[in-house]
């Protein structure tokens, strides 16, 4: 595929955090009493998905903007996210990529127009706010809101799907989005910005997971504490009947879990390591949704 081309569609977008986005909305359609065969539910889905991939190409451009992402300094390039690199490796200039990021946003707009004028024009809410979230991302780098800002993605997602199903029941959606985010953001954040944290920190960064690597404090006991805390709010849930006992399905991750964190101290290289507990996160979410739609 030309180098362009896949800068365009598939590194920009990054679209390996659709499950993260993607299935936290189906579950709260499924959570709403929507349907999955509901044309709603895909247009939901689709716009969702278009927005993940909107906010991930605007966050190329706004790390370059603030500079975070510099020829000299920038970010270390990740198998699954190497957006970063996109200007300063001179893929695609500035432009460009504001381009492709007010095409994702524009395409998204119209699944949710559609749904605004099949359902309620009050889905156009997350919408607007899902499109605001990768400013307040990225200047939230610099105020301690960073894992807050990504931890919201998931759950407006949730509401997305949630108002799509047209029933008016969103606090289920937005609560079982929690542990989703909780690994997506909380934990994902301080493995995702690891190698980056030493360059980082001299441009002013404030953030828990920046801070991770400063205070040295151990990436893997760090993590399991988060996917802990996910797993401990999930059981919440179950017990007062918002998910469904067979979401426990999402347990057999937990050895696959601290496998892959004790492995982070291995010879390996970091980045193999973190791209398998990227790949088995993502199974998270899956878990979730199977386990509620079979068990709900």
């Amino acid at each position: 595929m030309n180098k362009k081309l896949k800068a365009h569609l598939i590194t920009a977008p990054r679209p390996f955090a659709t499950p993260f986005f993607g299935l936290a909305l189906l579950i709260g359609v499924v959570l709403a009493g929507g349907s999955l065969a509901s044309l709603n539910t895909w247009l939901a889905f689709i716009c969702g998905v278009l927005l993940m991939a909107g906010g991930h190409s605007w966050n190329t451009l706004l790390d370059w903007l603030t500079g975070l992402d510099r020829p000299e300094e920038g970010s270390v390039e990740k198998d699954y996210a190497g957006g970063c690199r996109l200007i300063v490796d001179g893929i695609l200039s500035p432009r460009e990529v504001f381009v492709n990021a007010s095409a994702w946003y524009l395409l998204a707009l119209i699944p949710a127009i559609m749904l605004a004028i099949r359902v309620t024009p009050w889905v156009m809410a997350p919408v607007i706010l899902g499109m605001l979230i990768t400013v307040w991302y990225s200047f939230g780098k610099f105020n301690w809101t960073h894992e807050m800002a990504l931890a919201s993605g998931p759950i407006i997602g949730a509401v997305l799907g949630a108002m799509s199903a047209g029933t008016g029941i969103l606090w289920p959606a937005i609560l079982a989005a929690m542990p989703i985010s909780i690994i997506f953001s909380f934990a994902g954040l301080a493995l995702d910005e690891y190698p980056d944290a030493e360059q980082n920190l001299k441009k002013g960064v404030k953030s828990l997971a920046y801070k991770v690597w400063e205070f040295k404090i151990d990436l893997g006991t760090y993590l399991i504490t988060w996917f802990i805390i996910a797993y401990v709010i999930q059981v919440l849930l179950i017990s007062i009947g918002i998910l469904a006992p067979l979401t426990a399905l999402t347990f057999i991750l937990v050895p696959l879990f601290m496998g892959e964190c004790v492995f982070l101290k291995s010879p390996a290289p970091f980045e193999k390591v973190a791209v398998v507990i990227v790949v088995t996160a993502a199974f998270y979410p899956a878990l979730l949704l199977a386990g509620q739609i079979v068990g709900g």
